[in-house]
């Protein structure tokens, strides 16, 4: 579910399910730059496109499931940057990217930027992507603390991105999963909105992915919802 949230005039968000393939991906057009929507909306189709023409089904490992997650993003940043060089009117767009692949009892996830993944499994919430953001830095640096990250001026500044010209290069997880365990993407939306705690009780106590996601948005709206608001909620299954 994506919405465009109660203080942005549009929604630069962009998702996309590829369920007979297990691919989930979302971007988030990047805030401050022109055409966030085209930028976020182009990297999806053109990943889509890249997944179509290269079914990664055959693909065995990590390694060789890692170096395909690169390949894709080099070739959706080359995508997204040309059509920025086309047209003027896109000069400067850029967005996030994150995406998972689910194979074998294994999720592998590609990131770029602050949009995030979570893994809920055995009642625990864990977040499986590191923000690309100039906070995060701070923090990781001991600069500053998480709490002061959280209300810091520049906390939604990013350090990589898909186009303008940024670090393209994708950070790449694997986690093992298990059948029940609960499969979360998102935009900053949610995040800035609706606490972890408050997440993990939506993805424990919901058995409806649907309502799981439909949930998450109103909260995340009935907090503030200051920024576009999108999620993909997944349930690992049996088989």
């Amino acid at each position: 579910m994506t919405d465009k949230g109660r203080r942005r005039p549009k929604n630069e968000d962009a998702l996309r399910v590829l369920a007979d393939k297990n691919f989930f991906m979302l971007a988030d057009g990047v805030g401050g730059n022109k055409s966030g929507e085209v930028a976020s909306n182009g990297a999806l189709d053109t990943l889509t496109k890249f997944i179509e023409h290269n079914p990664p089904e055959k693909l065995e490992g990590r390694d060789e499931i890692f170096r395909y997650f690169r390949v894709a993003v080099d070739y959706v940043d080359r995508t997204i940057e040309t059509m920025s060089e086309i047209e003027t009117a896109y000069a400067g767009m850029a967005t996030t990217l994150v995406f998972a692949y689910l194979k074998d009892r294994i999720l592998y996830i590609g990131n770029v930027g602050d949009s995030r993944a979570y893994l809920v499994h055995n009642g625990k919430i864990h977040q499986i992507t590191e923000d690309h953001t100039y906070v995060n830095d701070l923090v990781k640096m001991g600069a500053i603390t998480r709490e002061e990250a959280e209300k810091h001026n520049k906390k939604n500044v990013i350090t990589r991105a898909i186009g303008a010209n940024a670090c393209s290069t994708p950070d790449c997880f694997n986690v093992y999963v298990e059948p029940g365990d609960k499969v979360l993407i998102c935009s900053d939306g949610l995040y800035d909105e609706v606490t972890e705690g408050t997440i993990l009780q939506v993805l424990t106590k919901t058995e409806d992915m649907n309502e799981c996601a439909d949930l998450l948005v109103r909260m995340a709206n009935e907090n503030g919802g200051s920024d576009n608001i999108s999620v993909i909620c997944v349930e690992v299954p049996e088989d």
